[in-house]
């Protein structure tokens, strides 16, 4: 059955799109460039009056888990799928859509979006 609304939010990449702000080990998604709070943090706010955030799932790369991860402390670790090698877009996307369906059932619906 389905719980309500879920987010699926894409938090790769390799840090060189705002270098030399971002970095491999600090990437744009943590960087606080609108306001004070990390671009995944106000992503994670944005969605809040929708979808909690035990109904957030973030796909990302391991070397960077742990720095999203405090910045969205809210968001349980287990919803932190790691990717075990970077391929894109399309494949995140089908592992989010796989998740929720694991996880909500096969008629959830989820959005998703980029964490910047």
């Amino acid at each position: 059955t389905t719980q309500g609304l879920w987010a699926v939010v894409f938090a790769g990449g390799i840090g060189t799109r705002f270098w030399p702000l971002s970095t491999a080990h600090r990437p744009k998604q943590v960087l606080a460039l609108v306001n004070e709070r990390p671009l995944i943090a106000d992503t994670v706010m944005r969605l809040a009056p929708l979808v909690p955030a035990e109904r957030v799932l973030v796909v990302t790369s391991a070397d960077i888990v742990d720095t999203l991860h405090d910045a969205i402390p809210e968001v349980p670790r287990a919803n932190m799928l790691i990717e075990p090698r970077p391929l894109g877009t399309a494949a995140a996307l089908a592992w989010g859509a796989a998740e929720v369906s694991r996880r909500s059932g096969p008629d959830t619906v989820f959005c998703a979006l980029h964490a910047d």
